[in-house]
C-alpha cells in the first residue's frame, strides 16, 4: 500500500490525532432533548411532554422548571423521581474507512452496531414556606448526561468505544409572592461534570507518522504488523475529567385571570473548566518500535519517548443558557391545556479544546460548531375526579447538530418528535403519585464525520436508526 516512506503529518500532530475521540469530552449519545441535554426532571410533566413546565405547579419539582411556581404550593413538600430511558441506536455502515494519507481503506469490522443503553435517572425535591410571600426549595437533577457503549471491534472503533457523562446539579432556590397574580424565583445552581471517554488507536498509524522523522523505517513498523487499520494491533485510549462549577436561574410566574398562568423561566449557562487524565494501553509491538527510535535529533527522541504517556488534560466547556415562556389554560373544571416554547443557546459549543501538561502533547482541538435550538411543546390534562388526572403531550425538538460532517458516532443525534401520556394520582390527602411515558420518534440519522481537525485518522460514514422510550414514575408527600 505505500511504496515510500510515509510522512502523515508532523510528529507534533501525532497525539493529537491517536487521542482525538476520547478528549470529547462533552461527546455522548443525547436521548432526552437536544444536544446531550436532559429535560427529564419529574414524571408529572413527562406525560404532557413537558409542555407548561414554567407555568404549572402541580408538585415541587416546579422548583426546577420555574422557582417563581413554590410561591403556588401550600406547606411542606417533597418528591422523589426516577427515568428509565431506554435508547436503540442501530448503526448500517456506508464506507467507513481509514484517512486518504492513511490509504483510504474501508476499516475491517461488522457493519452494524447497537450502542444503546438504558439509564436510571433520579431527580429529587422539596419545598417549604419561611412566611406567607417567601418560600425555599432544592432540586436535586441531572440536566446532561448520557452513554453509549460499542463492541471494541466495530468499524468506528477509532473515534469511539464508550462514552459517559454526567452532570449532578443542586439547585436551592427562593420565591417571592410580589401579588396575587405576579410571583418571582431565584435559585443557584452547583453542578458537578465527570466523563469517562474511550477508543481504539491505530497504532499502525502512530507508528507510520514516525518513518522520515525517526530512524524508524516503514519496513520495521510493517514486520511489527503496525499497518494503519490493523485491529489486531490497536492500542486503547481513555480519558477522564471532572469540574464543579456554580449558575443561576430566574423565574416569573403571571396570573393574569384565575384561568390562566403564564411562566418565564431562564437559566444561565454554566462553564466548566475540567481537569483529568488521560490514559493508554500501547500495543507492544508499538512501544517496542518507539523505544527503538536512535535519531541523533533530540525533537525525534522526546517525540517518540512522550507520545502515548499518561498526563493530565485540562479543557473549558461551556454548557449551554435557556429560556422558556409556558402557558397554562383551565379551560374547564376538568380539562386545562398547556403549551411551551424554549430556547437552548447551543452555539456556545463551537469547539472542544484539550491541552496537555506535555509539551510534547499539541492541544487537541474538535469543532462542533453547533446552532441554536427551539423545542415546541402541547399538552392537557384531563381531571377525572378528585383523585385521578390524565395527561397527554406533544413535542417537537430541535437538534443542535447542523450536519451530517460534524455528526459523530458519539452524538448521532437528530431532530425529536414526542407523543407521551401519562396520570397522576391521589392516594390520599398527603401522598399521591405520578406515572409518565413517552417516546420519540428519530428519522434516519446520517454521519458523514471525516475529523476534520486531524489530516489522518478514520472516516466514519453510516446511518443511525434511533429510537428512544422514557418510563417515568414520582412519588409526593405533602407535610402540612
Amino acid at each position: 500500500m505505500f511504496g515510500h516512506p510515509v510522512r502523515i503529518f508532523p510528529p507534533t500532530k501525532a497525539f493529537a490525532l491517536a487521542i482525538s475521540s476520547p478528549v470529547a469530552l462533552i461527546s455522548s449519545l443525547p436521548v432526552g432533548a437536544a444536544g446531550f441535554a436532559l429535560i427529564e426532571h419529574g414524571a408529572s410533566g413527562l406525560g404532557n411532554s413537558y409542555a407548561g413546565a414554567s407555568a404549572v405547579s402541580a408538585d415541587s419539582s416546579t422548583v426546577w422548571f420555574n422557582p417563581a411556581g413554590m410561591s403556588e404550593l401550600d406547606g411542606r413538600k417533597v418528591a422523589v423521581a426516577g427515568h428509565l430511558i431506554s435508547s436503540s441506536t442501530d448503526f448500517t455502515n456506508e464506507g467507513t474507512s481509514l484517512a486518504a494519507a492513511l490509504g483510504g481503506t474501508p476499516i475491517s469490522g461488522p457493519d452494524t452496531a447497537d450502542p444503546g443503553t438504558v439509564t436510571l435517572l433520579p431527580n429529587f425535591y422539596y419545598v417549604a414556606p419561611i412566611n406567607q410571600q417567601w418560600k425555599y426549595g432544592l432540586s436535586i437533577g441531572v440536566p446532561f448526561g448520557s452513554s453509549t457503549d460499542y463492541d471494541d471491534d466495530w468499524v468506528g472503533r477509532y473515534t469511539t468505544v464508550e462514552s459517559s457523562i454526567n452532570v449532578i446539579d443542586v439547585n436551592p432556590s427562593l420565591s417571592y409572592r410580589v401579588s396575587d397574580k405576579v410571583s418571582l424565583g431565584f435559585g443557584v445552581s452547583v453542578q458537578r461534570l465527570s466523563a469517562v471517554l474511550e477508543n481504539n488507536i491505530d497504532s499502525g498509524a502512530v507508528c507510520l507518522n514516525f518513518v522520515g522523522q525517526s530512524s524508524i523505517t516503514e519496513t520495521q513498523c510493517f514486520n511489527e504488523g503496525l499497518t494503519p487499520g490493523n485491529q489486531a494491533v490497536d492500542s486503547v485510549g481513555e480519558v477522564d475529567g471532572d469540574s464543579t462549577a456554580l449558575g443561576f436561574n430566574l423565574g416569573a410566574l403571571f396570573s393574569p385571570t384565575d384561568t390562566v398562568k403564564i411562566g418565564l423561566a431562564y437559566r444561565h449557562g454554566v462553564d466548566h473548566d475540567l481537569e483529568g487524565d488521560a490514559s493508554f494501553v500501547v500495543n507492544p509491538n508499538l512501544a517496542a518500535v518507539l523505544a527503538s527510535n536512535t535519531s541523533a535529533s533530540p525533537e525525534s527522541q522526546f517525540a517518540t519517548a512522550n507520545i502515548l504517556n499518561n498526563v493530565p488534560g485540562a479543557a473549558e466547556v461551556s454548557l449551554p443558557a435557556s429560556f422558556s415562556v409556558s402557558a397554562a389554560w383551565q379551560v374547564h373544571n376538568k380539562v386545562e391545556l398547556l403549551t411551551d416554547l424554549t430556547w437552548t443557546d447551543w452555539s456556545v459549543f463551537d469547539e472542544l479544546r484539550v491541552e496537555f501538561e506535555n509539551p510534547a502533547q499539541p492541544d487537541s482541538v474538535s469543532l462542533q460548531e453547533w446552532e441554536d435550538t427551539l423545542r415546541f411543546s402541547a399538552g392537557l390534562n384531563y381531571q377525572h375526579n378528585s383523585k385521578l388526572t390524565w395527561r397527554a403531550g406533544y413535542a417537537f425538538d430541535e437538534e443542535a447538530i447542523p450536519s451530517a460532517q460534524r455528526r459523530t458516532a458519539r452524538i448521532p443525534g437528530n431532530d425529536r418528535t414526542w407523543l407521551s401520556a401519562g396520570i397522576g394520582y391521589k392516594v390520599s390527602q398527603r401522598f399521591s403519585f405520578d406515572i409518565g411515558y413517552a417516546h420519540l420518534f428519530l428519522d434516519d440519522t446520517p454521519v458523514d464525520n471525516p475529523n476534520l481537525e486531524a489530516p489522518g485518522g478514520s472516516i466514519v460514514r453510516g446511518v443511525f436508526e434511533p429510537a428512544v422510550d422514557i418510563f417515568s414514575a414520582q412519588l409526593n408527600w405533602d407535610f402540612n
